[in-house]
C-alpha cells in the first residue's frame, strides 16, 4: 500500500525466485543467536507492553495518516479478508477463508469463514465486506491511505454480494494479484457504523476519545482502555476465529498494552527495568548496550526491511526554481549521490545496523529488488566531474572547496531532517561532511516530524529532505503511491495533474502495465524498468536500509520480529507469557 505509508505502500511475495541483494554490510549482530523464529503452541493470559513511539490518532484505519495508528487500528484491531504471513512471505486466509480469480482476469468469488464474528457477538457476513468498500470509496470519509490505494486505473472495485458468506470482487480491470487489495480491507461492522456513513460523519468515528464499548472490531484484539497520550490497553477478542495447531483459541494474552514512550532513552531504560517488553526499531546504540548486558531484555536484528532512507530534492513548481535551479540538473543529482559514503554510514555511523542503498527498493526485498542495476559508489572524483560537465565551478582550496553554479552563485542549501529520529541526524551530520568536500555548504535542519511533514506535504517551503518510504508488503503494487506522478505521495513532486517530465510519464505507463500483467516474468521486467530509470534520474536519492533491531523481554514467547510494519506485532495474537 501506499500504498506508501499510505498503506503504507503495499506489497506481496509471489514466491518467485529470489533475486541476489547487495552484500549486507557485517554488523555488530553477525551470527546472532538470539534471531529466533520461535512458533509453540503458548498458554493463556497474562499481560505484555509494546512501546509506540506517539499516540495513535483513531482507531478508524479509514482516516489514518501515521504509523502507531496503523498499528493499532489496521493491524490490531482490523480483522482482514486476507492477510499476509511474515514467516512465509504469501499471502493466507484471513476473514476470507478462500478466494478463487476468474478467467477473466477481473472477477475474484470470496467465500467468507463459518462463524466469524466481531467483538460484541454479532454475526460478520458479506454485507459488512459490502459497507467496508462503500465507506473507504466514499469521498465523505476522505481515508487519506486507503482509497488511493484501492482504487485501480481511477476506479474503485465492485462489490455483488451472494449471500451472508458468499460475494464477488469485480475489479474495473485485470489485475495480477487481487490478495494485495483484499489483504488492505479490515471489515467494519455495518450494524454499528451504518447510521455514522449515512448522516455522512463515518470519518468522526472510532476516535481516541470514544467510549471502548462502541468500538467493535473483528480483529484479534478489542479496546479496553485509553489514557490519552500515555497509553492504549486492549484486551482479547473472545469471538476471533484464529486458533493454534493444538486447536486452542488465540489471542493467548489476556491483553496487550500500548505505553507511548516518546524519547528513545527512556525507552531503552524502561526495557532494561522490565516495565515494556518489547520495542522495534531500537537505535544501534541501544542495540549495542543490551547485546553487552545481562539481564531479561534481549536484542534481535531482523536484517534489512522493505523501508529505506533517502533525501531528495523539492522539485515541486512551489520551490525558489530561481535561487536553486541545480536541483533540477539530473548530473547535479547524480553527483550528489555519487559523493555520499553509504557503506561509512552503514558500517561505521549506523553501527553496522544498515545495509547500504543503490535504489528505491531495499535488498530486503529479496524478490523484486533489482540488483543488477548500476551503483553509485562513492566516488568524489566522478562526481566532480559531472558538476564540471553540468557547468558548475570549483573554487577555494582543496581543503576547503567552494561550488559556484555557472551564474556566480554559491551552491548551498538545507536538509530538513526528523529530529526525533537519532539515526537519520547521524546520517545528515555525514551527508553534510561527505556534501563538504564537493564545495557544497549544506545546513541540517533538524524538524519536529509534524512541522516537517508539513512543510513537504502542504507548503512546500524546503529545499531538500531526508526521510525514506515504507511499504507494508513486498510486491511491487504497493510502491504504486510512491511512484505515480498524481499521488501525494510523489514525495519530490506531488500532486502533479499530468506528469512533468517525460520519465515520470514513462513510470506512470509502466505502473499500469504492471498492475494488469499476470505473468510474473512481465511483472518482473516491468518493475525492474522503473527501478532503472529511478536509478537513472536520480529524483530520491538512496542512502541506506536500516534493519530492524528490536528488544524483548526474555519473557515472552513466539517473538519474532519482522522487517515489515507491524514488526513484532504481526503475529501478535500468538505472543503468550512463558
Amino acid at each position: 500500500m501506499l500504498r506508501l505509508h499510505s498503506l503504507l505502500v503495499v506489497l506481496l511475495l509471489l514466491g518467485l525466485t529470489a533475486c541476489k541483494s547487495s552484500t549486507p554490510t557485517q554488523s555488530l549482530s553477525e551470527n546472532n543467536a538470539e534471531r529466533s523464529r520461535e512458533r509453540v503452541v503458548g498458554k493463556a493470559g497474562g499481560s505484555v507492553t509494546y512501546r509506540l513511539t506517539a499516540p495513535p490518532q483513531s482507531f478508524n484505519y479509514l482516516k489514518i495518516a501515521d504509523e502507531p495508528s496503523l498499528i493499532v487500528a489496521f493491524y490490531l484491531l482490523g480483522g482482514r479478508l486476507v492477510e499476509f504471513d511474515h514467516d512465509t512471505g504469501t499471502y493466507v486466509p484471513g476473514v476470507a477463508e478462500r478466494w478463487q480469480l476468474a478467467a477473466d482476469g477481473r472477477t475474484v468469488d470470496v467465500t467468507l469463514r463459518e462463524g466469524v464474528k466481531f467483538s460484541d457477538g454479532q454475526p460478520l457476513t458479506a454485507q459488512d465486506v459490502a459497507f467496508t468498500f462503500r465507506a473507504l470509496y466514499d469521498e465523505r470519509t476522505a481515508s487519506p491511505a486507503f482509497r488511493d490505494a484501492m482504487l485501480i486505473g481511477g476506479r474503485p472495485i465492485e462489490v455483488r454480494v451472494t449471500d451472508a458468506r458468499r460475494l464477488q470482487l469485480v475489479f474495473p480491470e485485470t489485475v495480477a494479484v487481487p490478495e494485495s487489495y483484499m489483504s488492505n480491507l479490515a471489515v467494519l461492522p455495518l450494524h454499528v457504523l451504518e447510521a455514522d456513513f449515512k448522516r455522512g460523519t463515518l470519518r468522526d468515528a472510532y476516535g481516541v476519545g470514544a467510549p471502548p464499548q462502541n468500538i467493535v472490531t473483528a480483529g484479534a484484539y478489542a479496546v479496553s482502555a485509553v489514557a490519552p497520550g500515555e497509553r492504549i490497553t486492549l484486551r482479547r477478542n473472545p469471538h476471533y476465529w484464529k486458533k493454534d495447531t493444538a486447536g486452542n483459541p488465540l489471542p493467548y494474552l489476556d491483553q496487550l498494552v500500548l505505553e507511548v514512550v516518546s524519547d528513545a532513552n527512556n525507552a531503552l531504560a524502561r526495557v532494561q527495568q522490565g516495565e515494556v517488553d518489547l520495542i522495534d526499531r531500537i537505535r544501534p546504540t541501544d542495540y549495542a548496550a543490551l547485546r553487552l548486558q545481562t539481564g531479561n531484555a534481549r536484542a534481535v536484528d531482523a536484517g534489512p526491511g522493505l523501508s529505506t532512507d533517502h533525501l531528495w530534492f523539492n522539485l515541486t513548481p512551489q520551490a525558489d526554481a530561481g535561487k536553486r535551479p541545480w536541483f533540477n540538473e539530473v548530473r547535479f543529482r547524480r553527483a550528489v549521490s555519487q559523493a555520499i559514503d553509504r557503506k561509512s554510514i552503514a558500517k561505521i555511523t549506523l553501527q553496522g545496523l544498515a545495509t547500504p542503498l543503490f535504489g528505491f527498493v531495499s535488498p530486503g526485498n529479496r524478490a523484486w529488488v533489482a540488483s543488477d542495476l548500476p551503483q553509485a559508489d562513492f566516488d568524489l572524483e566522478k562526481a566532480r566531474a559531472l558538476l564540471i560537465e553540468a557547468g558548475f565551478a570549483l573554487r577555494g582550496t582543496p581543503q576547503t572547496p567552494e561550488l559556484f553554479d555557472a551564474s556566480g552563485n554559491r551552491v548551498e542549501f538545507t536538509l530538513l531532517a526528523p529530529a526525533e529520529s537519532q539515526p537519520r541526524m547521524m546520517t545528515a551530520a555525514v551527508i553534510q561532511e561527505d556534501l563538504a568536500k564537493l564545495g557544497i555548504k549544506m545546513q541540517v535542519a533538524p524538524l519536529e516530524f509534524g512541522e516537517l511533514r508539513r512543510r513537504i506535504e502542504q507548503s512546500f517551503a524546503y529545499d531538500a529532505a531526508l526521510l525514506g518510504a515504507s511499504v507494508t508488503e513486498p510486491d511491487p503494487s504497493s510502491y504504486s503511491n510512491f511512484l505515480r506522478s498524481s499521488s501525494p505521495s510523489h514525495q519530490w513532486h506531488p500532486n502533479q495533474a499530468t506528469p512533468a517530465t517525460p520519465w515520470e510519464a514513462r513510470i506512470d505507463e509502466l505502473l499500469n502495465q504492471q498492475a494488469r500483467a499476470t505473468k510474473p516474468e512481465q511483472r518482473r521486467a516491468l518493475f525492474r524498468e522503473v527501478q532503472a530509470i529511478l536509478a537513472e534520474q536520480q529524483p530520491v536519492i538512496p542512502i541506506v536500509a536500516r534493519h530492524l533491531a528490536s528488544a524483548a523481554n526474555a519473557r515472552v514467547g513466539n517473538h519474532r520480529p519482522s522487517t515489515i510494519l507491524p514488526y513484532s506485532l504481526w503475529n501478535a495474537e500468538e505472543l503468550f507469557i512463558r
